[in-house]
């Protein structure tokens, strides 16, 4: 039951993604310093998030680390949003940040079929 809150929880963040996503990179924007500082951040967490994802002896390995790597790029992508407010750099932030959350779902999805069977 715990499984499904969580993909529920999940399913609502990429709805709220999809729908504020650009109106929060544009306030980020607009306070620059402080918006480089949370950007910022969420690099340094999504970097110490990947390094900790690879561990050889956990069968899911490569999942972590593709999910992991998915925030990275988001991550980075609302660096560049922030600081380089290019048209393109809006897009590809909302888009690298569905795809991470979408991928995570996926895993949530995926890892309660194997852990209890089809």
């Amino acid at each position: 039951m715990q499984r499904k809150g969580e993909m529920i929880a999940m399913g609502v963040i990429a709805l709220l993604i999809a729908v504020g996503g650009r109106q929060l990179l544009v306030l980020l924007g607009h306070y620059k310093t402080w918006g480089a500082l949370v950007a910022a951040a969420l690099v340094f967490v999504a970097v110490r998030e990947l390094r900790g994802a690879y561990d050889p002896s956990l069968p899911d390995a490569r999942v972590e680390v593709t999910k992991a790597g998915a925030y990275f790029i988001a991550a980075l992508l609302t660096l560049i949003a922030v600081l380089v407010p290019q048209r393109w750099a809006f897009g590809s932030c909302i888009v690298a940040a569905e795809i991470a959350v979408v991928f995570d779902l996926i895993t949530l999805a995926a890892r309660g079929r194997t852990a209890g069977g089809n």
